[in-house]
């Protein structure tokens, strides 16, 4: 008997739109509405056509007040845990105008694990000839309705790469219990799979989620046979969005513009963005100097996740006297702010002990308002010290918080 996970389902609920309207005229999580709509259509068909609702509310941004994932989420074709997994509109438009530039208008581009279609959207705006592919066949179903392009159902594994353009977003979720993981071994396909897409296709772009290790190529064979390494094909790219740090693209071929550098991007509303690219601290010679340390009326400057992930804190902050607080910790102190985009910069007011009621009267004695509390390292409490302060959004003062060697500092500053 098919459930509402199979294509067919879909295929049925696509061609009867009083079921759709009258699936999302209800709450899913009312059991008498639910057992209503059974009486009018098949329980499997109404199974899908809540689940429709509640994706498209999802990836509009009306279910629990997130920021519209897409703009055309009321007519989209998806699943809740789809939309999840998705490029959202943003970076998927930023990612495709990368791969129009080097590929050029009418090319052919396959989106491998294309799950609902975000990023193949974006692909078929651009001007680029797709073909979604995936092993589910209603999430292929999905991404050709949604994309308008071709689809094909197919493992991953099956598929010739020589010389072909792709993206590819492996699975990293337990479909079943909602799980991500990081490890590259985790994902489907798998480690082998994508060191073959980065060698033998002409031009290929895999995401992950923002936590992965940038460095889990090593050695790589490509298509002439030669060794090489993989931090000397692949650029690495973390992107932010509507304010969060969502994925990590890895680019090689004709698609690496700055191969065995890093880059940070932050996409702002309106179609903007910020981009930087460079070596990456780790493999740098002239990287920040560390263990300067902090006084009043120095700052400390935090970058944006983008920046700290693409571990290019050294690029940023060219041109200024600045290094980090501690080695691998993210924070910078410099003797003055740092311009641009990619730091929020504090005055540096005084050090304290890392107790609440010390820190409250730091602030106290000069004059701040408690802001919040900002800790790293798990050097402690952020939220039990953000309580005991009383934090507001409106106030100025700033607590940091990290862990140098085996004892804890904190800092009180004043956002400026």
């Amino acid at each position: 008997m098919p459930n509402w996970h199979d294509v067919s389902v879909w295929e049925r609920l696509a061609a009867m739109p009083d079921a759709q309207a009258a699936a999302a005229a209800v709450d899913s999580r009312d059991a008498a509405s639910v057992a209503r709509l059974r009486k009018r259509f098949d329980a499997d068909v109404v199974a899908a056509a809540l689940e429709l609702a509640d994706a498209r509310r999802k990836a509009g941004g009306t279910s629990g007040g997130a920021p519209a994932k897409f703009a055309r989420a009321a007519e989209l074709w998806c699943d809740v845990q789809g939309v999840e997994q998705a490029s959202d509109d943003a970076v998927a438009r930023w990612k495709a105008q990368r791969m129009r530039e080097v590929l050029g208008a009418g090319a052919e581009i396959s989106d491998i694990c294309c799950g609902i279609g975000g990023d193949a959207m974006a692909l078929v705006a651009a001007g680029l000839r797709v073909t979604a592919i995936d092993l589910d066949a209603r999430r292929a179903w999905m991404a050709a309705r949604n994309a308008g392009c071709a689809s094909r159902v197919a493992d991953a594994e099956s598929l010739d790469l020589a010389g072909i353009a792709l993206h590819a977003d492996p699975a990293r979720r337990d479909e079943r219990g909602g799980t991500r993981s990081w490890n590259i071994d985790d994902h489907q396909p798998g480690r082998a799979w994508m060191e073959r897409a980065f060698t033998q296709a002409r031009a290929a772009a895999i995401k992950f989620s923002p936590g992965v290790d940038r460095r889990e190529f090593g050695a790589l064979v490509d298509r002439l046979g030669g060794a090489v390494r993989g931090a000397d094909i692949l650029e690495w790219e973390f992107i932010e969005s509507r304010g969060t740090l969502v994925q990590a693209v890895a680019w090689s071929g004709a698609f690496a513009r700055d191969a065995g550098k890093t880059r940070a991007t932050v996409l702002l509303a309106g179609g903007a963005a910020h981009t930087i690219v460079g070596m990456p601290d780790d493999a740098r010679a002239d990287r920040l100097g560390a263990f300067r340390d902090p006084r009043a009326g120095a700052f400390l400057c935090e970058p944006t996740p983008a920046l700290e992930r693409a571990q290019l804190l050294t690029e940023a902050a060219r041109g200024f006297d600045a290094c980090e607080v501690t080695r691998g910790m993210g924070l910078v102190e410099s003797t003055a702010p740092i311009a641009g985009p990619w730091f929020e910069s504090f005055e540096i007011v005084c050090e304290s002990t890392v107790r609440a009621d010390a820190l409250a009267a730091a602030m106290r004695a000069h004059g701040l308002a408690p802001r919040s509390v900002r800790v790293r390292g798990n050097a402690a409490d952020a939220n039990a010290i953000t309580r005991a302060l009383g934090c507001n959004p409106k106030g100025d003062g700033v607590v940091f918080v990290w862990r140098q060697g085996t004892r804890a500092r904190a800092f009180v500053t004043r956002a400026r």
